[in-house]
């Protein structure tokens, strides 16, 4: 076992000014600044879509809000997903509002914005297509059959992006996460479904393309595998340092007792890479499926993160009663998640904004 008492070292980067995207706006270069100054305070703690999803009811079965309620405050890194994005036809500008509008309000409740993409497969959304997922990302890239379903999805993202602006019409700027996970075999540009040199192509194109030809230049850019083994396999599939601008890892704790272990290790590896590359790291996706653990918080959680110099970390949605990662009021688990929010470490919106 690793050491789970061992003090925690701030990942002190020196701020070079280089981006992945080389016009990258000075909104996200303050967001990277901000984050930089977080890492060496604590670790801003968030969660995917903590709004308009929960599982306290009032009587027009409106779902509530179950962090702001448990905690009181805001989470200090808020999650959105692209997922619909390439699914609008008719009413992308009514789409893109509506999206817009959550993000504008996480962001002047002073959230951290992240976003990843769960995107449609092309393959099924183009006449005569299917589900197949095999061979997908080669045909995205420059000469496949694909290409255009793709480059279209990338032209809808960037309408949203650059209709995320604050009050005063500035840029909201955005961790984007996309092609995530990919060295676990679920998604379509996971391991086994396409080559390595693929993945990679794949990943430099959509950085490309966002910010050289579509002008989108408020993100910045996360690299984020799923649980590991390795430092060889979380580089395996690694774009290049300038096409990343923060390095992540996602451990979920699967109810098998390793979570610790598991989170210990993989956080080691991302951190000893981070260092070694000058780049903030974060544990971006987290939890424990609904928290059936009632002092997972500070018994799990935080004795797998509290000695990290991680920036952040962020647990899964609340959907139902029956898939949650944040407790909601009465949930056996709401004391000891408060006891892990007050830990000193751990900052939520107000904390990251004094």
């Amino acid at each position: 076992m690793l050491d789970i008492n061992k003090e925690r070292v701030p990942n002190t980067i020196i701020d070079t000014g280089v981006f992945a995207d080389v016009n990258l706006g000075i909104e996200a270069k303050d967001l990277f600044t901000k984050l930089k100054n977080i890492s060496q305070q604590g670790i801003a703690f968030g969660q995917q879509a903590p709004f308009g999803t929960g599982n306290n009811f009032p009587v027009d079965n409106k779902l509530d809000n179950d962090f702001n309620l448990v905690t009181g405050d805001y989470p200090a890194i808020v999650g959105f997903d692209l997922e619909l994005i390439s699914l609008q036809r008719f009413y992308l500008d009514r789409f893109i509002t509506q999206f817009a509008t959550k993000v504008r309000e996480a962001h002047e409740n002073g959230s951290i914005i992240t976003m990843s993409w769960h995107m449609v497969n092309p393959n099924a959304m183009q006449l005569g297509g299917d589900d197949t997922i095999n061979g997908v990302v080669s045909r995205m890239l420059e000469g496949g059959d694909l290409r255009d379903n793709f480059f279209s999805a990338l032209q809808k993202a960037s309408l949203l992006f650059k209709a995320l602006v604050d009050a005063d019409g500035k840029p909201i700027p955005i961790l984007f996460r996309p092609w995530h996970e990919m060295n676990g075999n679920f998604f379509f540009w996971g391991e086994g479904f396409r080559t390595t040199e693929d993945y990679i192509q794949l990943w430099r194109d959509t950085v490309d393309i966002l910010s050289n030809e579509l002008e989108v230049h408020n993100l910045l850019y996360v690299y984020a595998p799923n649980l590991l083994s390795s430092r060889a396999e979380y580089l395996k599939n690694y774009p290049g340092d300038n096409y990343v601008d923060i390095l992540g890892i996602d451990v979920y704790d699967f109810k098998n007792g390793r979570f610790l272990q598991n989170a210990l290790t993989n956080l080691q590896i991302t951190e000893t890479i981070a260092r070694e590359k000058n780049k903030l790291f974060a544990l971006t996706e987290t939890g424990l499926q609904n928290v059936t653990q009632n002092d997972w918080w500070t018994e799990s959680l935080y004795k797998a993160i509290r000695s990290s110099a991680i920036s952040y970390t962020m647990i899964w949605r609340n959907d139902t009663q029956t898939f949650f990662y944040a407790p909601f009021l009465g949930h056996p688990s709401e004391s000891n998640f408060r006891t892990f929010l007050n830990k000193d470490t751990i900052l939520l919106s107000q904390e990251i904004n004094p």
